[in-house]
């Protein structure tokens, strides 16, 4: 063959028909994902719902996160992102349309009365500090190192998460009369029971798997109750609720009476009792 009628051999040509079956596969695959990806619809957005504690249809808030309903049962707390994706601490009254803001920050809690607001800020350092505002806002008073922090029922001692020099989460109480901090145990999420002698909180085990333990303050001693995370007490103290996973592995609000098997209320998570204990605030994520 002279060397006019010599033709070059594509990349494509130099395949073999089951390579070539291979690529197309390939370039189909990236184009679907590609399709896929610019043509889905917005992500669920975390939002606030309200279901009867014993289960049932649940009702939509509002959105957002970390719900803690109020003494008076008329309001709720939450933490949700502005339009410049700074977290703030937003009370919205139930039955209303708008939330108002608080403060910049997150993991709210109320004082018993209804009066304050205790909360954790970042510094610009990434140090994570308690803070204590008038429920109707203002300015935050700082009062030590720590995040999710929670007040006694007799106002006497705030519970908080907290981190050693070596870096190991564990339970803090500060005294309010005297700013003493004092270690309690390895864990973080404290909750109160109603009556102030025991302390809920999670921790992590030798598998890596987090569980919900009460500390007896008198007595310095844990008792395991259950695995999962979010606890928080009925008003009556007898039950904890808390986030586990349901047979499908996904996040659920569950109910326990320690010493017994949980239940199962509904999917979600970050569960919060309302004061006469018929309802909970929870988190799922809404279309």
């Amino acid at each position: 063959m002279s060397p006019a009628m010599t033709a070059r051999t594509s990349w494509w040509g130099k395949r073999s028909l089951w390579q070539r079956f291979l690529l197309l596969l390939v370039v189909i695959g990236i184009a679907a994902a590609a399709y896929f990806f610019l043509n889905r619809g917005p992500a669920p957005e975390p939002s606030i719902f309200r279901v009867s504690s014993s289960g049932g249809d649940a009702t939509l808030v509002i959105e957002g996160n970390d719900p803690q309903w109020s003494p008076d049962g008329n309001s709720v707390l939450l933490t949700a992102d502005d339009d410049e994706g700074v977290t703030g601490i937003y009370r919205f009254d139930l039955g209303g349309t708008e939330p108002a803001f608080v403060t910049e920050g997150g993991n709210p809690s109320w004082s018993p009365d209804g009066s304050t607001i205790l909360f954790s800020r970042e510094t610009t350092d990434g140090v994570s500090q308690v803070f204590t505002i008038d429920a109707g806002g203002g300015e935050a008073t700082l009062l030590t190192d720590g995040d999710e922090p929670v007040l006694s029922p007799d106002g006497t001692l705030i519970a908080f998460s907290g981190l050693d020099q070596a870096g190991t989460a564990g339970v803090y109480t500060f005294e309010i009369a005297t700013e003493a901090v004092t270690l309690l145990t390895p864990g973080e999420e404290p909750a109160w029971s109603p009556d102030g002698t025991m302390l809920a909180f999670v921790s992590e085990n030798a598998e890596g798997d987090s569980e919900i333990q009460s500390w007896d303050l008198a007595g310095g001693e844990a008792t395991f109750v259950t695995g999962g995370d979010d606890p928080t007490w009925s008003p009556d103290g007898t039950m904890i609720a808390f986030t586990g996973e349901d047979d499908a592995e996904e996040p659920a609000v569950f109910t326990v009476v320690p010493g017994s098997t949980p239940t199962l209320v509904t999917n979600g998570e970050e569960p919060s009792w309302s004061p006469d204990g018929s309802e909970f605030a929870f988190v799922r994520a809404a279309e």
